[in-house]
């Protein structure tokens, strides 16, 4: 007779935790932002070491091509999705070339210009989902935008202390060498710093540049000795529709 009551018991408690499974499972499916990404950096600039863009508001002044004075901050940003997705498209191994300027002044714009080089290995949805998510990660008012395709190499060498990325057609090329601090076993590290959009980084890894350059839609640079740094971030949020821009 007592036995009834316990029977009755096990298909409830069975129900109950399939009802918290599924209810849980809607709950981090609703909760799941609709891009997450991983990515990894080769990155240069026409600025000494350290950034100074990261704890200014105004780009470093530097001397033009007429020896005048001019603020600009002239990069590469040669990036690697590690891991990655945009709704439904997977972004594993999509690579990006940004070449740019932030101008004088970013919070305006003003005088800066954006070009966006996707790999020919990057399908149309991989670059319509990279180019809202790139869009977020640097929001800055672009005076100038330029899109294009480029195929190049990415490579860091961590044996060598080399970071290599170039254009196939030889018109972008950022060559860094690891800088060697006190201990040869350990690089050198930057922490506790915002890159940018993103939530989180690993750290920015201290490569200076011993080569970067740029050529294409209407803008050209070269410098060699400057600032260059590894990174990898960690970016993720909510679509934003074409509408919004």
């Amino acid at each position: 007779m007592h036995r009834w009551p316990r029977l009755l018991s096990l298909p409830l408690l069975a129900m109950a935790a399939s009802l918290i499974y599924f209810t849980s499972s809607a709950q981090e499916k609703s909760s799941k932002p609709d891009f997450d990404m991983t990515a990894s950096y080769i990155e240069a600039c026409s600025c000494d070491m350290f950034c100074p863009c990261y704890f200014n508001t105004q780009s470093t002044n530097h001397m033009d091509e007429r020896h005048m004075e001019a603020h600009f901050c002239r990069a590469n940003l040669v990036l690697k999705v590690d891991k990655g997705y945009y709704k439904e498209t997977k972004l594993d191994g999509a690579k990006v070339w940004i070449a740019t300027d932030l101008g004088s002044d970013w919070s305006t714009g003003k005088d800066s210009w954006l070009v966006v080089n996707f790999d020919p290995s990057v399908s149309k949805e991989q670059q319509s989902a990279l180019a809202d998510i790139l869009g977020q990660l640097y929001p800055i008012p672009w005076q100038k935008k330029g899109v294009d395709t480029a195929a190049f190499s990415w490579n860091v060498d961590t044996k060598t202390g080399v970071a290599h990325a170039k254009m196939n057609s030889g018109k972008g090329e950022v060559l860094l060498q690891r800088v060697k601090g006190d201990n040869a076993s350990h690089e050198v590290v930057m922490h506790n710093l915002k890159y940018w959009g993103a939530q989180s980084n690993d750290g920015f890894r201290m490569w200076k540049s011993e080569h970067e350059a740029f050529e294409g839609d209407g803008h050209k640079f070269a410098y060699d000795g400057t600032n260059g740094f590894l990174i990898t971030i960690h970016f993720s949020g909510a679509a934003k529709s074409a509408s919004a821009d």
